[in-house]
């Protein structure tokens, strides 16, 4: 007897289903398995479209992150940046900079340190004097931030030039100033010397002004309040300096003035 048929006997005393039957119920175990996996698929292409699309400009990515940023998804904000700062869709320079500043800020806070990094690197190239609002940013990011910009334009001042006026606010950028200082100084400078030599060539023996005595009267006391112009604007020039080297350089705004070479060495007009 075969070991076939020794099989269907054993069943058909047990009252066990033939083999026959167990094949035929085989295929709808398939099928299940099948429908199942086809269930999968089909749920991966709805997941598929239910990602966002890619943005249609530059704008349109700008507008997405900005949205992120507000909501505080920063995982979003990467992402919406992302498109941009790595030249997907044609973008200018301020676009280009406004996306490396949201990708930085959102690689930091999304612990991407080393990423964060090499975007605001990028930030600073394109937008040398670039800043991030205090206001708005988390202090740890502006911190991170300024170390690079510190790494990136290092501050060559000398504290020395703010000793003398208006040097040091050329030196400090704020070059509205220094001309101001320059005028008053030099004007008032101007009308303390020629006081000064009209009474030293009017003076008599005795310091009697020959004659000239109320003209001399009121030429010492326009020597007075001219020197007086000009040491008020010299101390006042000093102290303005030592201020304004406190501040960083790029936050002055003024486009036209003296720059003064970190070894003091020369002198010329920025534009």
């Amino acid at each position: 007897m075969s070991r076939a048929s020794l099989t269907f006997i054993i069943a058909v005393l047990l009252g066990l289903p033939a083999p026959s039957a167990l094949a035929e119920e085989e295929p709808e175990d398939v099928q299940e398995t099948t429908k199942t996996t086809q269930d999968t698929h089909s749920t991966d292409e709805d997941d598929r479209d239910a990602r966002p699309a890619p943005p249609e400009s530059a704008d349109a990515a700008l507008v997405r992150a900005t949205a992120a940023y507000e909501y505080g998804d920063m995982y979003q904000v990467v992402e919406a940046a992302r498109p941009v700062t790595e030249g997907l869709v044609p973008a200018s320079e301020n676009q280009q900079a406004k996306a490396f500043r949201l990708f930085g800020i959102g690689l930091f806070l999304t612990n991407r340190q080393a990423g964060a990094e090499t975007a605001f690197k990028e930030l600073l190239r394109l937008e040398p004097r670039a800043r991030l609002n205090p206001t708005t940013t988390r202090p740890e990011v502006v911190s991170f931030f300024e170390g690079l910009r510190r790494e990136q334009n290092p501050d060559t001042r000398r504290v020395i030039w703010n000793f003398i006026p208006p040097v040091g606010q050329f030196q400090n950028g704020d070059n509205t100033k220094g001309w101001i200082i320059l005028g008053v100084g030099v004007a008032s400078f101007g009308a303390t010397l020629a006081a000064r030599i009209m009474l030293t060539r009017w003076q008599g023996e005795g310091y009697t002004m020959g004659g000239r005595e109320d003209t001399g009267e009121t030429l010492k006391t326009a020597h007075f309040i001219t020197a007086g112009v000009l040491a008020a604007t010299y101390i006042y020039g000093v102290f303005d300096g030592i201020i304004g080297y406190g501040r960083p350089l790029d936050e002055n705004k003024d486009r036209l003035g003296l720059r003064i070479s970190p070894d003091g060495a020369g002198v010329g007009f920025a534009f």
